[in-house]
């Protein structure tokens, strides 16, 4: 194993332990020039004792630091819920009558694709040329356009 995959298994390690059960860590190169980590000495190995450097490495407050960011961004939601309610509370009935506009005109626009023919108030008969009918077509069109977005 190389020096790296030791390190993070002491690492690893020493981050399940609590800060005072930390005992002596020592550092060692065997004759094959492997790097050991541990709390005791193996053998009569030249070792050398890292305790103090790598003590303050292995403090883990992500715990702590991940449970504070939850609770910013529950209460980040919260109040983005709270605004988005009260948005549509506040719209809801515009935007209800708008949609039935938008109906009527859409229906309307639908018939005066076909043959159509105009009456007035009382019912009776009003002649409109082919012109007139396609610009109240392009007039629907647009109403279609602003209100059904």
């Amino acid at each position: 194993m190389n020096k790296r995959l030791y390190g993070l298994i002491l690492l690893a390690t020493l981050s399940f332990t609590n800060n005072a059960a930390y005992a002596e860590i020592y550092r060692w190169v065997d004759e094959q020039g492997k790097v050991h980590f541990g709390d005791k000495v193996n053998g009569n190995q030249q070792a050398k004792d890292i305790s103090q450097d790598v003590k303050l490495k292995n403090l883990d407050h992500s715990a702590k630091r991940t449970e504070q960011s939850l609770q910013q961004i529950d209460l980040r939601q919260q109040a983005q819920t709270t605004e988005t309610q009260q948005k549509q509370s506040q719209t809801s009935p515009k935007a209800e009558q708008q949609a039935r506009q938008c109906q009527v005109v859409k229906e309307r626009l639908r018939i005066m694709q076909g043959r159509v023919a105009f009456l007035d108030e009382n019912g009776h008969h009003v002649k409109v040329t082919e012109k007139e009918r396609q610009q109240r077509a392009v007039t629907l069109r647009e109403q279609v356009n602003k209100l059904c977005r």
